[in-house]
């Protein structure tokens, strides 16, 4: 199934013509998720992002079982199917000629560009405005009001929403704005930043069913068929291997080359295409009158569709919160936000915490993948709690 076609933009009278309930900034899966639960609560929400859709990202393009009982809860479990999304059964791990395939239950494969665009059409069935091709700043509180400057293709809008959503990624530049900035940890050569490309055609060395996930000393690189046939590639790398003077594409073929796996054939039709450093976290979870969700709530490295999982689920967790705010604006709602986030998404990410910082250490990553070529089923705990939900989102109904 395709995307389908682009989102018409939208004129600076109408971003203008009224106060907004919630002005949600990024409409990735945090994004377009939170503005469909707030619009079909009645809230008036206009989203907001700074690309066309459809468009491609940065991302392993995974639906973990976490992420699918999420869009379950929210009325949107026929979206994957709906998108043609295929079933993934292993994760194939390879690195200094060890090889070990972990079995995976219930995950899928399906382009994030296919996504999200799907996503932005159910925020915009429940009566959400979605304007594209919108570059905004956070200007301020004033009362009762937050105010954004929106430069849109036909001029710039001077936006008003009682509340607003950063779900603008890594280093949420409405998060830093707010005064509540993205920081990471001090730059050391063991920093990962984010690299990924799509490639067309079949090779049979990357056959569908599986996430094949090469592991090196420089990071590692996972690659993914999705619906459309494609070959998605996503990796985390450190930073000294750019910096030694190889190109995105070099670096993963390396990767690719040490693990034993076939090299990408042909140049890519997507990337490549970098991320910020994958060590953002922001001092708050927001401020006066802003949330933040997805990953500018704070970053951790992801492996079999986590990633979606945390960010739907947040939203999910979320937009109650953001709407019983609407009633009145207390410092206690972001307390709120904060204490259920740090249940709910922040326990979910501790395994990933745990798998990135073996992989962070090249002997330590050998000496488990030893240990999985031997008995897989080792994994399995592991792979089960990372792929299920966060506590309490399976409480919602729709």
């Amino acid at each position: 199934m395709t995307s389908g076609p682009p989102f018409p933009t939208v004129e600076p009278s109408l971003l203008e013509q009224r106060v907004w309930d919630v002005a949600v900034v990024g409409a990735g899966p945090a994004g377009a998720m939170v503005a469909h639960d707030l619009a079909r609560e009645g809230c008036s929400v206009v989203l907001l992002d700074r690309r066309e859709f459809p468009r491609w990202k940065v991302c392993g393009a995974c639906l973990s079982p976490g992420a699918q009982s999420a869009l379950q809860s929210a009325g949107l479990g026929d979206l994957p199917s709906d998108l043609g999304a295929s079933p993934l059964e292993v994760l194939r791990l390879r690195g200094w000629s060890i090889q070990a395939d972990i079995p995976l239950k219930g995950s899928l494969a399906v382009s994030r560009s296919a996504l999200d665009h799907a996503l932005v059409r159910a925020a915009r069935a429940r009566g959400a405005v979605f304007s594209p091709l919108s570059r905004t700043r956070f200007e301020g509180v004033t009362g009762e009001m937050a105010q954004l400057n929106v430069d849109l293709p036909g001029g710039v809008a001077r936006l008003r929403a009682r509340l607003v959503v950063a779900a603008d990624g890594l280093g949420s530049p409405t998060l830093a704005q707010s005064g509540n900035g993205a920081v990471s940890s001090p730059a050391a050569p063991s920093d990962k930043l984010g690299l990924g490309a799509v490639f067309e055609g079949e090779d049979p060395g990357f056959a569908e069913g599986a996430i094949h996930m090469a592991l090196g000393e420089d990071g590692y690189a996972g690659l993914v068929r999705t619906e459309c046939g494609r070959l998605n590639v996503a990796a985390a790398v450190n930073r000294s291997a750019l910096g030694r003077g190889n190109s995105p594409g070099e670096v993963v073929a390396h990767l690719l080359r040490e693990a034993s796996f076939p090299p990408l054939q042909g140049r890519p039709v997507e990337g490549w295409k970098g991320t910020p450093s994958l060590s953002h976290h922001p001092e708050r979870l927001g401020g006066e009158r802003v949330f933040a969700v997805g990953d500018a709530a704070g970053y951790v490295e992801p492996f079999t569709g986590e990633g979606m999982s945390w960010a739907l689920s947040g939203a999910r967790t979320l937009a109650p919160i953001a709407h019983r705010a609407l009633r009145g604006w207390t410092d206690q709602h972001l307390l709120e936000w904060e204490e259920s986030y740090r249940r709910t998404v922040g326990k979910a990410q501790r395994v990933c915490r745990l798998i990135a910082w073996t992989l962070g250490r090249p002997r330590l990553s050998k000496a488990t993948l030893r240990l999985l070529d031997r008995f897989p089923l080792f994994a399995d705990p592991f792979v089960a709690k990372a792929a299920s939900p966060p506590p309490s989102i399976l409480e919602r109904t729709t």
